[in-house]
């Protein structure tokens, strides 16, 4: 099964202010979710399609559980069109920046930071999800710009897919556009598959 990288520009202020309050308040009832999807329709898209959502959006979602609710909830934050994820490549992309030890904790320019509330980690398509902060967007941006030619060096090894070092450069070069873009919106960045 591919695993592929998606990228987006993420609210981090929206969502620590407006959405983590009604998701940590839904892992006790899920209807609290349910009620504010329903109030704020016009702020939400379907997570699949990117539409806006609409009266009987429930029908689109089959079994609605905390895991779904926090997929629909996260798009008050993104928008779902706007996937600029390094597809296969992720794979490549962080083991070179893993080489070059210039994080304290490796995979967070390519995966962030896994989002858990009260001891439940938001993960709704369970392949794994993590933000960046809006406040730490520069700085990740700064060090993989100052380090790429040391990236264009690395030899990473175990890959899960086949990659030559100038489609991972490619990659390395669209990764630090993903951070452009959102220290240019002022906003952090969410990673998903």
């Amino acid at each position: 099964m591919s695993m592929e990288h998606k990228a987006f520009v993420f609210d981090t202020k929206k969502f620590h202010a407006e959405i983590e309050p009604v998701m940590r308040d839904s892992i006790k009832n899920t209807e609290v979710a349910h009620r504010y999807i329903c109030g704020h329709l016009e702020e939400l898209q379907s997570p699949y399609t990117g539409d806006t959502l609409e009266e009987g959006w429930e029908e689109e979602f089959g079994e609605l559980t905390l895991q779904v609710y926090f997929d629909i909830l996260l798009t008050a934050c993104y928008e779902v069109e706007d996937d600029c994820g390094l597809g296969e490549m992720w794979d490549a992309v962080n083991e070179v920046i893993g080489q070059l030890d210039i994080f304290e904790e490796p995979q967070i320019a390519v995966l962030g930071r896994e989002v858990n509330i009260e001891e439940v980690q938001v993960d709704p398509g369970m392949m794994g999800l993590g933000i960046v902060e809006h406040d730490e967007v520069s700085e990740i941006r700064n060090r993989l710009l100052e380090n790429r030619e040391e990236a264009e060096n690395a030899e990473p090894e175990d890959l899960l897919y086949d990659a030559e070092p100038e489609e991972w450069m490619e990659a390395y070069d669209d990764l630090c556009s993903i951070y452009e873009e959102a220290a240019r919106q002022g906003k952090g960045l969410l990673f998903t598959f």
